[in-house]
């Protein structure tokens, strides 16, 4: 498993993603998002706290061929 940091404000992706209702999505959101985006097999677990992500963990598998 490894922890997923939060991205700097600098390393943001130049493509701005927003909720349904027009606002920007949060450091901690994107991150979320490129958690699961980057992952082929395996699970992401975020836990909150307070109503805020605090962690990022991410479990991957390795699939081999035969």
């Amino acid at each position: 498993m490894s922890r997923f940091p939060l991205p700097p404000a600098e390393a943001a992706p130049s493509r701005v993603a927003n909720r349904d209702d027009g606002t920007a999505l949060s450091d901690a959101e994107r991150a979320v998002l490129d958690a699961v985006r980057d992952l082929t097999y395996g699970q992401v677990e975020v836990v909150v706290h307070s109503s805020r992500i605090v962690q990022i963990t991410r479990s991957q598998k390795l699939r081999l061929g035969d």
